[in-house]
């Protein structure tokens, strides 16, 4: 098993990111996990994707923090009834809330205009 540490210059075509990718290749994973926090790691993943050997590729993002205990997990029963989110965000709102009040706003529009697309379907197969 082999580890690196997540902070380099991500860029495309920036030295420590060729670095990395080399070593990467050398080591030939089956398995790669990417932690380097959101949405850095999704970004980098997407960016190098077809230069990496052919592994499964995780984006693990805090899993390595909670597993550490360097972050404490919510309580069970949030998770099973979809409010671990607000667990973190009233342990972390500096770097949470953004991403959860914020950010899915923007995505209304897209979800508004999925939700039509899929009524007007069902009306067209309802009316054939």
């Amino acid at each position: 098993m082999r580890t690196r540490h997540g902070f380099f210059d991500a860029r495309p075509g920036s030295s420590d990111n060729a670095d990395l990718l080399a070593d990467i290749r050398a080591f030939s994973p089956h398995i790669l996990f990417v932690g380097m926090g959101m949405p850095r790691q999704e970004s980098w993943i997407a960016t190098v994707f077809d230069d990496l050997p052919a592994c499964v590729v995780f984006s693990v993002g805090a899993a390595f923090d909670y597993e550490a205990g360097v972050q404490k997990s919510a309580p069970r029963w949030m998770g099973r009834v979809g409010l671990e989110w607000v667990y973190r965000l009233l342990h972390d709102p500096r770097r949470l809330f953004h991403r959860y009040c914020v950010e899915p706003w923007s995505l209304a529009p897209l979800a508004l205009r999925e939700l039509g697309a899929a009524f007007a379907l069902r009306r067209r197969r309802q009316a054939d």
